[in-house]
């Protein structure tokens, strides 16, 4: 299995991964052939990619960290708490409970996880799987410090609102395709305020679930919002949102900018540890990221292209590739090679088959 640009097929591929819609029903089933209407009718949808099955990528090892089923459920409880929110003025949260516990179960029930990011994302659905993706990130993050499951819920509830705020915001600043002015800058960050005060008399949602809406935005610096806390004034369960946040933020495409490569957000984390982020936490936090997802297109130092196979357990960035041409672009035959053993052999960049 491997991920393939809309703008990279040819017809024929077989589908490897389900494509849905918004309300949950299928555009592309797994096992189906594409067609060559198919692929206009993507790309007028907003799809991106798609995963294929092929001999080149034969013996990828690619699953998702949470079940296919949970995050569509939760993308479809996540939209309809939104919209209800920006047509009605009024929340219906019932089900994002147990959406959020859910998520939970998914991963407590894993034992070993290494987090390949292999959700299919439409343009017009980011808010919906975003704050899934941020949910599932942060209700890792959280099991794997050892914090209790009842508070690991509360923060998948504030993980699954930290957005419900941006309903409030005019989508052309939210879409704007440039820069952001001063002005619209300072809207956009209103988006907490009205999230925060949305759900702040509700008795049921945890002081934690309102903290992480209210002041995910903060930095341990103190140059976040809306407070411009810093340090231990900010709570340790918004400092887990703040980098899975970021993280998804930064390796999503955006109306004006393309999407940053997984690598390069991990050394944006890294830099700015001590900073903007808790310094334990983004170390913890990259154990559990692959580097270099599985199926991915990657050029050795070697100069020879591959594709990566597996990943290698507590070794993010030290993957099995299947190296597919020399620096030349031929190969006789594939070779299989496992960073973790052979150590003169690294990654130097990624790319699309």
């Amino acid at each position: 299995m491997r991920r393939v640009m809309i703008d990279n097929l040819k017809g024929n591929e077989r589908v490897a991964r389900p494509v849905y819609s918004l309300n949950g029903s299928f555009l592309l089933s797994k096992g189906i052939h594409i067609k060559k209407s198919y692929i206009i009718r993507l790309k007028e949808l907003g799809v991106n990619y798609i995963y294929i099955e092929d001999e080149l990528s034969e013996g990828v090892e690619l699953k998702d960290f949470i079940e296919e089923k949970t995050r569509e459920n939760c993308k479809k409880e996540v939209k309809k708490v939104l919209e209800n929110y920006s047509t009605q003025g009024h929340l219906e949260l019932t089900n994002i409970v147990s959406a959020a516990q859910d998520i939970v179960e998914d991963v407590l029930s894993q034992r070993n996880i290494i987090v390949n990011l292999v959700d299919i994302r439409r343009k017009d659905e980011y808010t919906y799987a975003h704050s899934v993706n941020v949910c599932a990130l942060a209700v890792l993050l959280s099991i794997k410090l050892g914090i209790n499951k009842n508070r690991v819920r509360d923060i998948a509830i504030g993980a699954l609102l930290h957005d419900l705020g941006k309903v409030l915001i005019p989508e052309e600043i939210l879409n704007k395709p440039g820069k952001l002015n001063v002005k619209e800058f300072e809207i956009v960050k209103q988006h907490v305020i009205y999230g925060y005060e949305a759900i702040c008399e509700a008795s049921w949602i945890s002081s934690i679930s309102k903290v992480i809406i209210l002041t995910h935005h903060e930095n341990i610096d103190g140059s976040g919002y809306p407070f411009g806390w810093s340090g231990n004034k900010i709570n340790s369960a918004t400092k887990i949102i703040t980098i899975c946040n970021v993280f998804d933020s930064m390796v999503t495409e955006k109306p004006y900018r393309e999407a940053y490569k997984i690598y390069e957000v991990i050394e944006y984390l890294v830099a700015n540890k001590g900073r903007l982020f808790d310094e334990h936490l983004v170390d913890e936090f990259i154990k559990y990221i692959a580097v270099y997802p599985s199926g991915m297109g990657i050029i050795t130092n070697e100069g020879k292209k591959g594709i990566v196979l597996r990943q290698n357990n507590g070794f993010p960035a030290r993957p099995v590739i299947r190296v597919l041409e020399d620096e030349d672009g031929k190969y006789d035959e594939w070779v299989e090679v496992d960073l973790l053993e052979n150590k003169k052999v690294f990654i130097v960049d990624t790319y699309e088959i």
